[in-house]
Protein backbone atom coordinates (compact mmCIF):
# COMPACT_ATOMS: atom_id res chain seq x y z
CA UNK A 1 0.00 0.00 0.00
CA UNK A 2 1.53 3.37 -1.02
CA UNK A 3 2.32 5.82 1.76
CA UNK A 4 0.99 9.37 1.86
CA UNK A 5 4.34 10.66 0.57
CA UNK A 6 4.22 8.22 -2.34
CA UNK A 7 0.67 9.30 -3.20
CA UNK A 8 1.67 12.95 -3.08
CA UNK A 9 4.66 12.34 -5.36
CA UNK A 10 2.45 10.39 -7.77
CA UNK A 11 -0.12 13.19 -7.78
CA UNK A 12 2.36 16.06 -8.15
CA UNK A 13 4.51 14.24 -10.70
CA UNK A 14 1.52 13.17 -12.76
CA UNK A 15 0.09 16.69 -12.74
CA UNK A 16 3.38 18.27 -13.80
CA UNK A 17 4.01 15.62 -16.47
CA UNK A 18 0.60 16.12 -18.06
CA UNK A 19 0.66 19.91 -17.93
CA UNK A 20 4.30 20.26 -19.02
CA UNK A 21 3.91 17.89 -21.95
CA UNK A 22 0.60 19.43 -22.97
CA UNK A 23 1.80 22.98 -22.39
CA UNK A 24 5.06 22.33 -24.22
CA UNK A 25 3.21 20.96 -27.24
CA UNK A 26 0.78 23.89 -27.16
CA UNK A 27 3.69 26.33 -26.92
CA UNK A 28 5.70 24.64 -29.70
CA UNK A 29 2.76 24.46 -32.10
CA UNK A 30 1.38 27.92 -31.39
CA UNK A 31 -1.85 26.63 -29.84
CA UNK A 32 -0.96 28.74 -26.80
CA UNK A 33 -0.33 32.16 -28.34
CA UNK A 34 2.22 33.61 -25.93
CA UNK A 35 3.32 37.23 -26.43
CA UNK A 36 6.17 37.34 -28.96
CA UNK A 37 7.71 40.28 -27.10
CA UNK A 38 8.57 37.90 -24.24
CA UNK A 39 11.28 36.46 -26.51
CA UNK A 40 13.02 39.80 -27.09
CA UNK A 41 16.56 39.50 -25.76
CA UNK A 42 16.46 35.70 -25.55
CA UNK A 43 18.26 33.22 -27.80
CA UNK A 44 14.88 32.18 -29.27
CA UNK A 45 12.93 33.64 -32.22
CA UNK A 46 9.88 31.44 -31.65
CA UNK A 47 8.41 29.32 -28.87
CA UNK A 48 9.11 26.09 -30.80
CA UNK A 49 12.34 25.09 -29.05
CA UNK A 50 11.27 26.29 -25.57
CA UNK A 51 8.04 24.32 -25.98
CA UNK A 52 9.86 21.18 -27.03
CA UNK A 53 12.32 21.55 -24.15
CA UNK A 54 9.46 22.03 -21.68
CA UNK A 55 7.69 18.91 -22.94
CA UNK A 56 10.81 16.73 -23.05
CA UNK A 57 12.90 17.93 -20.09
CA UNK A 58 10.26 18.89 -17.55
CA UNK A 59 7.38 16.74 -18.77
CA UNK A 60 9.57 13.76 -19.59
CA UNK A 61 11.49 13.82 -16.32
CA UNK A 62 8.32 14.04 -14.23
CA UNK A 63 6.63 11.31 -16.29
CA UNK A 64 9.62 9.02 -15.68
CA UNK A 65 9.69 9.92 -11.98
CA UNK A 66 5.95 9.24 -11.67
CA UNK A 67 6.24 5.88 -13.41
CA UNK A 68 9.19 4.97 -11.21
CA UNK A 69 7.29 5.98 -8.07
CA UNK A 70 4.49 3.63 -9.10
CA UNK A 71 6.83 0.71 -9.85
CA UNK A 72 9.89 1.24 -7.65
CA UNK A 73 9.29 3.80 -4.89
CA UNK A 74 12.97 4.15 -3.90
CA UNK A 75 13.98 4.95 -7.49
CA UNK A 76 10.87 7.10 -7.84
CA UNK A 77 11.86 9.17 -4.81
CA UNK A 78 15.31 9.86 -6.24
CA UNK A 79 13.91 10.66 -9.69
CA UNK A 80 11.29 12.94 -8.10
CA UNK A 81 14.12 14.94 -6.50
CA UNK A 82 15.77 15.28 -9.92
CA UNK A 83 12.51 16.14 -11.70
CA UNK A 84 11.53 18.67 -9.02
CA UNK A 85 14.96 20.28 -9.28
CA UNK A 86 14.63 20.47 -13.08
CA UNK A 87 11.20 22.07 -12.70
CA UNK A 88 12.53 24.71 -10.30
CA UNK A 89 15.52 25.39 -12.57
CA UNK A 90 13.16 25.71 -15.56
CA UNK A 91 11.08 28.32 -13.72
CA UNK A 92 14.11 30.34 -12.61
CA UNK A 93 15.61 30.30 -16.12
CA UNK A 94 12.23 31.20 -17.62
CA UNK A 95 11.86 34.20 -15.32
CA UNK A 96 15.43 35.34 -15.97
CA UNK A 97 15.22 34.93 -19.77
CA UNK A 98 11.73 36.05 -20.68
CA UNK A 99 11.01 39.71 -21.19
CA UNK A 100 8.03 39.73 -18.83
CA UNK A 101 7.32 42.21 -16.03
CA UNK A 102 7.65 39.76 -13.11
CA UNK A 103 6.99 36.24 -11.90
CA UNK A 104 3.51 35.05 -12.74
CA UNK A 105 1.26 33.21 -10.30
CA UNK A 106 1.58 30.10 -12.46
CA UNK A 107 5.38 30.22 -12.25
CA UNK A 108 5.18 30.60 -8.48
CA UNK A 109 2.83 27.63 -8.16
CA UNK A 110 5.04 25.40 -10.30
CA UNK A 111 8.16 26.47 -8.40
CA UNK A 112 6.47 25.46 -5.13
CA UNK A 113 5.40 22.14 -6.67
CA UNK A 114 9.02 21.51 -7.73
CA UNK A 115 10.22 22.30 -4.22
CA UNK A 116 7.58 19.97 -2.76
CA UNK A 117 8.76 17.18 -5.08
CA UNK A 118 12.34 17.66 -3.92
CA UNK A 119 11.41 17.75 -0.23
CA UNK A 120 9.02 14.79 -0.44
CA UNK A 121 11.52 12.78 -2.51
CA UNK A 122 14.29 13.38 0.01
CA UNK A 123 11.93 12.59 2.90
CA UNK A 124 10.80 9.35 1.26
CA UNK A 125 14.36 8.34 0.41
CA UNK A 126 15.47 8.78 4.02
CA UNK A 127 12.47 7.19 5.69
Amino acid sequence: MPTLVQWLLLLLGGFVALTAIGGGIAMATGLDPLPQEWLVGTPFDTFLLPGLLLAVLVGGSTAIATYAMATSPQAGALLSVVAGGLLMAWIVIEVLLLNQPSWTTTEGIYFVIGAAMVILGVFHGWS
